[in-house]
């Protein structure tokens, strides 16, 4: 009982990181002969904390390297179980080294009040220990564990080296203070101030590296949704040249079935002006760009047998960019299309457009039906592909042109239709 009791106290350190650093990592994907691998990480670094103790000389110095040793040790270890890079690993072990110092202080703060002794060692205060331990690297590590996996996952980048020094410095500065004050007697007041300030340091570590993978997150998804608006803007242009050419050539088709009516048969005749009318309808908003974009959908829409109903008043729009209308109508439309192509029945196989003039607002309706549920998160539909990381930005780049001109969005949905309504101010 003493060996094993000898054992733990001795390696519990190694034992604290490992559970700290499951709730940061677990999320990524596993590397071939996984469970072998984590048995090998662990038995491994069990083994270098036993060397350790057989050290001659334990100073402050000795300890602080110890600290980096096992960080060092785990990073690589976690690159050998995991599918991340040695970075990637560096940043989830700062987290999980933070966890563990924080909750090692919480609890043996803990197991002093419980006891009212702070150097008496019994079995009951080993128990105490071990479910205070459990419980707080539980707790800490679920809320910034779920919260740094969540964001983490979906970034390519989780932190530039000189953050990611910092943040390593950081601890490791504050294990240097700690062993600092637990070698030498500094009294009971001040030792429990340096807890408090060691603790607050911790969380700050923590909130810290959730602050930095939300902002690198909002740079990635605002990197990726500037390059869709670039490539919806080259799109525009190249619509318009189309269209322009389709209605040139359509012109001129008519005038060849003008001339060579009578040699054509009936049936004939009237399937190959059904066919140009398709390609000559003419939308007139009263907004160019607008009307490229209707006429691109629509034919889209014939395609795919969907309806498109439109009630526009796009001179009312006549204050935005080119780009910025185009974007919009083709990001909302191109929604609708996807939603909609999904559902067999024709009745319901239907995109209705509306822009008007409202109590001095401009109002932008669009409606649509659809299948299945329909998840919102910050007031946008979620999409519904597995590859999250490079689609549902068509509804974000919505609301940042409609942010962009001070106007109001809401989203949606109700028996099986979804609404996107849009406010705009009408510029004075």
């Amino acid at each position: 009982m003493n060996m094993i009791h000898s054992f733990f106290s001795a390696n519990g350190y190694v034992f604290e990181l490992l559970f700290a650093t499951a709730f940061y990592i677990w999320g990524q994907k596993h590397r071939k002969n996984f469970v072998m691998r984590v048995f090998t990480v662990v038995i491994g670094m069990l083994m270098v904390s036993m060397l350790w103790q057989l050290l001659p000389i334990k100073n402050p110095l000795t300890d602080s390297m110890r600290t980096a040793v096992f960080f060092v040790l785990c990073t690589l270890g976690v690159t050998f179980c995991f599918h991340v890079n040695f970075m990637e690993s560096a940043f989830y072990n700062t987290a999980a080294a933070a966890t563990q110092h924080l909750c090692f202080k919480a609890t043996s703060s803990v197991v002093m009040l419980f006891t009212r002794n702070g150097i008496e060692i019994s079995v009951l205060n080993d128990i105490v220990y071990v479910a205070a331990i459990v419980v707080f690297e539980a707790v800490c590590g679920l809320f910034f564990g779920n919260k740094l996996r969540k964001e983490s996952l979906k970034t390519t980048h989780t932190s530039s080296p000189t953050v990611l020094l910092l943040l390593i410095g950081m601890q490791l500065c504050t294990n240097w203070f700690q062993n600092l004050f637990d070698k030498y007697d500094v009294g009971y007041k001040p030792y429990t101030v340096f807890v408090m300030f060691d603790m607050i340091c911790c969380l700050f570590l923590l909130m810290l590296q959730c602050e930095i993978v939300r902002n690198q997150k909002e740079q990635e998804s605002n990197a990726i949704m500037q390059h869709l608006l670039y490539q919806q803007k080259q799109q525009m242009k190249l619509s318009q040249e189309t269209i322009d050419l389709i209605n040139v050539k359509c012109h001129d088709i008519k005038n060849q079935i003008a001339t060579l009516g009578n040699n054509i048969p009936e049936d004939e005749l009237a399937d190959l002006k059904r066919a140009i009318d398709i390609y000559d309808t003419a939308f007139k908003s009263g907004n160019e760009v607008l009307d490229v974009l209707l006429m691109e959908k629509f034919m889209q829409c014939e395609n795919k047998k969907i309806r498109l109903d439109c009630m526009i008043d796009g001179e009312l729009l006549s204050f935005m960019k080119k780009s910025d209308v185009y974007a919009l109508f083709g990001n909302a439309i191109d929604n609708a299309i996807e939603a909609v192509d999904k559902i067999n029945d024709e009745e319901k196989r239907c995109i209705n457009i509306r822009v008007k003039k409202s109590r001095g607002m401009i109002l932008i309706h669009v409606e649509n039906q659809y299948l299945g549920e329909l998840s919102f998160e910050e007031g946008l539909p979620q999409t519904t592909k597995k590859d999250k990381r490079y689609h549902g930005f068509g509804m974000k780049s919505i609301r940042m042109i409609v942010e962009k001109y001070h106007g109001f969005l809401s989203a949606g949905s109700k028996d099986n239709i979804f609404s996107l309504d849009i406010l705009l101010p009408v510029p004075k």
